[in-house]
């Protein structure tokens, strides 16, 4: 059996747009899979949500009141009972034949700790025009998207680990590693990273190896407002917060953070606002690494 994961705060509308189209997977039914929906503090309405489910999947609700995105995911690290664990965001459209693909990969892989799908964003509000390319380093994931190709392979050293919206653990991996930190990733409305990154690191630290799930595929949902320079800057921030957590040597300047809005401005003369929007997110990190 694998079991799949969803952490979900105050998203009760997107979470029922993602278990409806693991709902409407061809091959469910065909499927051994344990679903496991982790409210993590939510007050709106994501229990009716899940309820609503009750008869369409075999959904297991479980509520957890200590907040934060990596406090859902190791109460998902002790509930779930399949051979490996996938987790996945509240706010994604899964491809029909998403669990197949990752139950394929782990029985043609089953040395592996961790896999990592594709992740594609989409725009319900329209591609905004200052969008040319949506793979510069740090756009991509503030996009949410992770994109290694179409192929099912190992992952090569040096290469992007998994994003969370679209990654699985074995269970030894998890044996191995042990839990995510709870001083990194989001909580409630701070928009925290590292926790998957540092979670990798471990992993490969004590020799896990990863296998690249180019055909499992999400589509991931891209919310306006997490485009708006100030969310930029925030997200940043955070990630600069992240990276001085996990053991950087990196110091945050304010000239470089300076400079950074600098280039910015230059880069939106010339007309690339997604330049300019990645130049605010590295000066957001200058001020994360400082402290």
């Amino acid at each position: 059996m694998i079991s799949v994961a969803i952490c979900t705060y105050n998203r009760s509308a997107n979470l029922s747009n993602t278990l409806e189209s693991i709902a409407r997977s061809s091959s469910r039914d065909s499927l051994d899979v344990e679903l496991i929906v982790i409210d993590n503090n939510s007050r709106d309405a994501t229990r009716l949500v899940c309820e609503s489910f009750a008869s369409a999947l075999a959904l297991h609700y479980i509520f957890e009141h200590e907040q934060g995105l990596s406090s859902a995911r190791n109460r998902a690290l002790r509930e779930f009972r399949g051979t490996h664990l996938i987790f996945t965001d509240d706010d994604v459209l899964v491809d029909p034949e998403w669990l197949a693909r990752f139950i394929e990969a782990t029985k043609a892989f089953p040395s592996a700790g961790f896999f990592g799908g594709r992740v594609l964003p989409f725009y319900p509000a329209g591609k905004p025009n200052w969008l040319k390319d949506e793979s510069l380093a740090l756009i991509d994931g503030l996009l949410v998207r992770f994109h290694l190709g179409e192929s099912v392979r190992p992952f090569v050293a040096g290469e992007p680990t998994p994003f969370g919206a679209n990654f699985g653990l074995s269970r030894g991996c998890i044996e191995r590693v042990g839990q995510f930190r709870t001083d990194l990733g989001v909580k409630g409305g701070i928009p925290g990273r590292g926790e998957e990154a540092d979670y990798m690191e471990r992993a490969i630290a004590l020799g896990e190896t990863g296998v690249y799930v180019g055909d499992a595929i999400v589509n991931h949902s891209t919310d306006p407002t997490r485009l708006k320079l100030g969310y930029l800057y925030r997200y940043g921030v955070q990630k600069g917060i992240a990276a001085r957590l996990m053991g950087s040597s990196q110091k945050g300047s304010a000239s470089k953070a300076l400079l950074h809005l600098v280039r910015g401005l230059g880069q939106l003369v010339k007309g690339r606002g997604d330049r300019m929007r990645q130049c605010v997110i590295n000066a957001g990190i200058e001020r994360g690494l400082r402290g």
